[in-house]
């Protein structure tokens, strides 16, 4: 070990940016053949490193890291990482370090489905799911992103991870109140939800 390196599986805050900054999220996998400005890759060329404090790999788009570089006001967008929504965590086996999504089945009579966003151990995003069944409807009651990183695409990460649970199903989501969760709202497709699902609170017979 180096000096000034944390020991393996010991406590890394990041707080001092010893593991770089962050950087936009998305779902998926593979090797994007646009960047985040819809530049295709493949003209001028991209790199593939690795983000230390996700613990993900990274796509760096050349054209955008030249504008950006040229405008210091612009918005940070040539490097992205990506996450693989369809890996969840159970919370008791959780790591603790980098970023990855944990799970929190629902139970029956319990609390709706929890998918959450941690980042080296704390929590930094948070989505709440119902479905049902019998109707085969979801519905995505909540989606809360940590301020400080707002952004950066966890919650549109979150949404993705929710849906790849129930594929097949219809999904709905609420209109929320306030500025925050209403500009959210808008860039999610899911309809408003309907009539109250007649399967909802019924106790087993």
């Amino acid at each position: 070990m180096t000096a000034g390196q944390p020991a393996v599986g010991g406590p890394r805050s990041g707080t001092r940016g010893e593991f770089g900054d962050l950087i936009p999220l998305r779902p998926g996998t593979g090797i994007p053949a646009t960047c985040l400005r819809g530049d295709f890759l493949v003209h001028y060329g991209m790199t593939r490193p690795f983000s230390h404090r996700y613990r993900l790999h990274c796509t760096l788009c050349e054209t955008c890291r030249r504008v950006e570089a040229c405008d210091p006001n612009e918005r940070r967008l040539s490097e992205w990482a990506q996450l693989d929504v369809t890996v969840r965590h159970p919370p008791a086996t959780a790591p603790q370090q980098g970023l990855l999504l944990v799970a929190h089945p629902a139970a029956a009579g319990a609390e709706p489905e929890r998918i959450e966003l941690h980042l080296d151990g704390a929590v930094v995003a948070t989505a709440t799911v119902t479905c049902c069944p019998a109707c085969r409807t979801a519905t995505l009651d909540y989606v809360h992103v940590v301020a400080g990183y707002r952004r950066l695409g966890y919650g549109r990460t979150l949404v993705a991870a929710a849906q790849v649970g129930a594929p097949q199903y219809r999904w709905t989501a609420p209109l929320p109140e306030g500025v925050v969760a209403q500009a959210f709202r808008a860039r999610i497709s899911y309809r408003r939800p309907g009539a109250p699902c007649i399967h909802q609170n019924q106790q087993p017979t």
